[in-house]
């Protein structure tokens, strides 16, 4: 959760004075790279070699990878932070309808009422933020379906793919199989010639540098997860960090905020948690 607060908060910050999403994400995944290389050379974790039938499953896993940070980009560039938290309030929900079409998982009634609170709530703070812009509201319910859709595409590989690989594997390949997209279109925006740009300005590099490790942990810890518990609970247990990066948003980014916003704001959370306090009562129904 600190991480992805932390992340979120610094993409913003970054995509304000450096335009140059490629080569940011290339720089956050070579962190990733570099940290689960030095952890496999010191013993503390083993990374093991991509084998013939793992390829696919892992090269459609790195092209939803780099679909999704283009979108989280974009959508940065262009909404505010709480607008883009609220967006993300879906996921859940979403995940939850893809487990239930590609997995097979059931779906009940509560789902149906949190999911049209929490829709209900996304209108309301979204009509009453004069920052939107039209774009960057496509981006950001891009992102909230691929994140979904992305999220239980990883879960079928943890559990039901049979690839029989940890989640650092998981993540060091799909990271390696995505660079090369990510060299590609980073060529087009200026790099390598971006990095010159980016030396020269330290606190942006620095910002860049620490969100290369926080990038690594999410990576990481979310594929472990995943092996965990269902997808759908581990959107609905990103309702608190959502809460934290809200809250400290409006100290280091500072948006137009209204009463009708702060109120779809909590109707949307309200919907959100609505779904996460009746899960334990319909697991025991099912039993």
């Amino acid at each position: 959760a600190s991480c992805s607060v932390f992340l979120i908060l610094v993409n913003k910050t970054i995509s304000m004075s450096f335009p140059f999403a490629w080569t940011v994400v290339a720089l956050q995944n070579t962190g990733t790279i570099l940290c689960s290389t030095f952890l496999h050379l010191y013993g503390k974790v083993i990374l093991r070699q991509l084998k013939p039938h793992q390829v696919l499953p892992l090269l459609i896993d790195a092209v939803l990878l780099v679909v999704v940070l283009l979108s989280s980009f974009k959508a940065l560039e262009e909404v505010s932070v709480p607008l883009y938290v609220v967006i993300r309030n879906t996921v859940p929900f979403l995940t939850a309808v893809c487990e239930r079409v590609a997995l097979k998982k059931p779906m009940d009634m509560m789902l149906i009422v949190a999911l049209l609170i929490t829709f209900l709530g996304t209108v309301l703070y979204s009509v009453t933020d004069f920052t939107i812009r039209y774009n960057g509201a496509i981006y950001a319910i891009s992102n909230a379906v691929l994140v979904a859709g992305m999220c239980t595409y990883e879960r079928y590989l943890m559990t039901s793919a049979n690839l029989g690989m940890s989640a650092i594997d998981i993540n060091f390949h799909r990271v390696v199989l995505s660079m090369p997209m990510i060299f590609v279109l980073g060529y087009f925006e200026g790099f390598p010639g971006t990095l010159l740009d980016l030396a020269a300005r330290r606190y942006e590099a620095a910002l860049v540098a620490s969100s290369a490790v926080a990038a690594f942990g999410i990576g990481t810890l979310l594929l472990a997860l995943q092996g965990e518990v269902s997808a759908t609970t581990i959107q609905v247990a990103n309702v608190a960090y959502k809460c934290a990066t809200t809250v400290v948003s409006r100290l280091t980014h500072p948006s137009e905020l209204t009463i009708a916003g702060v109120i779809g704001y909590c109707i949307c959370t309200s919907g959100v948690l609505t779904y996460t306090l009746t899960r334990g009562r319909a697991a025991k129904k099912d039993k």
